[in-house]
């Protein structure tokens, strides 16, 4: 299990940023990810407001995940830290076969294309969501000092580097509940 501080913002200044990126982080790796969710047809993860666990089937060339992620929020339902547990999936027709049998659902799927750069001691990800448009987090692969100050710190990193960007709602928290809520004409930056 991993545990992670991240922020995750509407990005809205991707061409400048990615040159200065370019120019004072290191590239570490780009890829493209397709992450479908599921979720108990009897007891649906994205019916919490805001969903707190994600289970997904992630493909990213070639290579296939069981990911689930348990998220810890605050009295306002801001993100503390989020638990990870990830396998890897030989089959991944199988795997939603047996989620199928265990009565899950494909719920949504995100497509997302990453650049991740470190910097910092801090990773920053360029995301462009297929379905959504351009985004970027920031991530501390540890907590410094304490998960609020961590935060606030990745928050630091976003206006050294100058980044442009908006917050998103904390309704709409995540790649696969912004997605559902454009679907339903709820959101867009």
């Amino acid at each position: 299990m991993n545990e992670e501080v991240e922020i995750k913002v509407a990005l809205l200044n991707r061409d400048v940023l990615e040159i200065k990126l370019n120019e004072i982080a290191q590239l570490l790796k780009e890829k493209v990810q397709k992450d479908e969710y599921f979720t108990p047809r009897h007891e649906d993860f994205f019916d919490l407001d805001p969903p707190v666990e994600y289970l997904r089937i992630r493909n990213e060339n070639g290579k296939n995940e069981l990911h689930y992620n348990f998220l810890h929020l605050d009295e306002n339902k801001l993100l503390l830290k989020t638990d990870e547990y990830e396998t890897s999936v030989g089959d991944p027709e199988m795997m939603k076969t047996i989620l199928e049998k265990l009565d899950m659902v494909n719920k949504v799927t995100v497509t997302k294309k990453r650049k991740t750069y470190t910097y910092d001691n801090f990773e920053i990800c360029l995301d462009f969501i297929e379905e959504l448009g351009d985004f970027i987090e920031v991530e501390a692969k540890k907590i410094i000092g304490s998960v609020e100050g961590t935060r606030e710190k990745c928050y630091e990193i976003l206006r050294e580097i100058g980044a442009e960007f908006k917050e998103i709602p904390l309704k709409f928290r995540g790649y696969p509940l912004m997605v559902l809520a454009k679907e339903a004409g709820k959101f867009k930056i």
